[in-house]
């Protein structure tokens, strides 16, 4: 079984590539989170796969606390996949404290976090799918054997970045005032639906937000008429469609 959680796309691929040479079933843990639901993996289950973003080098709230739920047999090989734009920081060390895990990687994926960064270019983007396909395969034979490997990108600094950065992202970064509207909405909903966290509803026809945010930017990045904005750092820049290079 792979479980996965995505915003943007990244994990959701990055966990059907293993699955599909593991011939393994995925799972999208925020369908679990909308339906308060904890799948049983009590029993049979023999490797359990995580495939998550990393948010600001660690691993996003609400998946902590649905691990924190999850229940899998003791013998069974558990691993985990972070997606991340450049590196991961010290996440697979964090969430192995909560999460015990027998292996680990991380795989560069485009940038998405355009309130303080750029997106990738299409040339960069594109570079990075296709290095991820390849280690994607090689990462899909250590799970078939089994292989108790810690392949991570932490990058420099990493216990800076995971442990001291990250608390004080999530305190004082993490708001939903930031978001807005600007003229052009045409009502289609795409917001509601892109939020993994349920937190966005219409009202009046125009998208308004809650306080259950992490982030993700999803809602930015849906939005066909590109009219979501968060403060004055978005309005300038691109969204991102993963679909667009992986077709190329």
């Amino acid at each position: 079984m792979v479980l996965y959680f995505t915003a943007t796309g990244n994990s959701r691929w990055v966990a059907e590539q293993i699955a599909e040479a593991t011939n393994d079933e995925t799972l999208n843990m925020v369908d679990c989170l909308k339906r308060d639901e904890v799948p049983d993996l009590s029993v049979v289950t023999e490797r359990v796969g995580i495939v998550f973003p990393v948010h600001s080098w660690y691993a996003p709230r609400p998946l902590v606390a649905f691990l924190s739920k999850l229940r899998i047999p003791t013998a069974a090989y558990r691993y985990a996949v972070c997606t991340c734009g450049d590196d991961a920081g010290k996440t697979m060390n964090r969430l192995s404290s909560h999460y015990p895990l027998d292996a680990a990687w991380s795989v560069a994926m485009p940038n998405t976090y355009i309130p303080m960064f750029e997106l990738d270019s299409d040339t960069v983007s594109l570079e990075k799918v296709a290095a991820a396909r390849v280690r994607l395969r090689r990462i899909a034979v250590d799970i078939m054997a089994r292989r108790r490997t810690w392949d991570v990108c932490e990058g420099s600094f990493p216990w800076l970045k995971t442990y001291l950065i990250n608390p004080l992202f999530v305190r004082f970064t993490i708001r939903t005032k930031g978001f807005r509207v600007d003229d052009g909405c045409i009502s289609c909903g795409s917001c509601v639906k892109s939020c993994p966290l349920s937190n966005i509803s219409l009202s009046g026809g125009r998208p308004v937000w809650g306080k259950q945010c992490m982030h993700c930017m999803a809602c930015i990045h849906a939005c066909p008429e590109r009219v979501i904005q968060y403060g004055k750092s978005t309005r300038m820049k691109g969204r991102y469609k993963l679909a667009r290079f992986l077709s190329q």
